[in-house]
């Protein structure tokens, strides 16, 4: 991989430790596929040193601030995420794909005022999915982490920062150190995993992460359909979302 310095490899290894099991909704592999070896089907071999090496500075910012604002997150598939980020076009386009990601980590994690545990809707699209399917004549043409998308999210964001603060019923200010479930199904890390897991069994997961084509989807009511699962499976909220 001579596209990419020592140092850039070394902060690619680095970054393992972090992501404990690193589980992946493909079931034919036993983890998903590190940022190391993303780096290393992506980039080697293209003679880019250039764009090579900007990619894997972005990957590696958007994985820290996975690891930073969803420290709880369970499924690591990033090879959507990533190849969508080698083809963002020149190093500066790629920069700012991985810095528009790494706003929206830091707005929707762990740390900021809407504390969601995962970014699973994020990376397997059910958000994006759900939006398309509002407009598909105007929106079926922007993909998961285009920047159409991801300019809805940040407004979205707002949105919700706004209900937060005028106390909305659905989107009020959390307790403690509660995380921010808006759903009617349970998602504490094992509800979590084992209703993805089956999901993805069903063949019902919106945007298929652990592929490099994404094979992306939005025809079906993919939230519903989940949240439909996740009744099926007992794991309903006693407390109301």
């Amino acid at each position: 991989m001579n596209e990419l310095t020592e140092g850039l490899r070394l902060a690619l290894k680095g970054l393992e430790p972090r992501m404990g099991a690193c589980a992946s909704l493909d079931s034919t592999r036993p983890r998903a596929s590190l940022p190391l070896e993303l780096a290393a089907r992506l980039v080697e071999g293209s003679g880019e040193v250039e764009r090579s090496r900007a990619f894997a500075q972005g990957l590696i910012e958007v994985v820290r601030a996975i690891q930073e604002d969803f420290p709880d997150n369970i499924f690591w598939d990033l090879d959507y995420l990533a190849s969508r980020l080698w083809l963002a076009g020149e190093p500066r386009a790629m920069e700012h794909l991985a810095g528009r990601v790494v706003r929206l980590c830091r707005g929707f994690g762990n740390k900021s005022v809407l504390r969601f545990r995962y970014i699973h809707d994020f990376l397997f699209g059910y958000d994006w999915a759900r939006w398309v399917l509002r407009q598909p004549d105007a929106r079926a043409d922007t993909g998961p982490f285009d920047l159409g998308f991801l300019d809805y999210l940040d407004a979205r964001r707002e949105e919700l920062v706004a209900l937060i603060a005028d106390k909305d019923v659905k989107y009020g200010p959390l307790q403690g150190s509660e995380f921010r479930n808006p759903f009617i199904f349970c998602r504490e890390p094992p509800d979590e995993s084992h209703l993805h897991q089956v999901l993805a069994q069903a063949d019902l997961i919106p945007v298929k992460a652990w592929r490099f084509d994404g094979e992306c989807r939005w025809h079906l009511p993919f939230a519903d359909l989940r949240a439909e699962a996740a009744l099926r499976l007992g794991l309903a909220r006693r407390d109301g979302p």
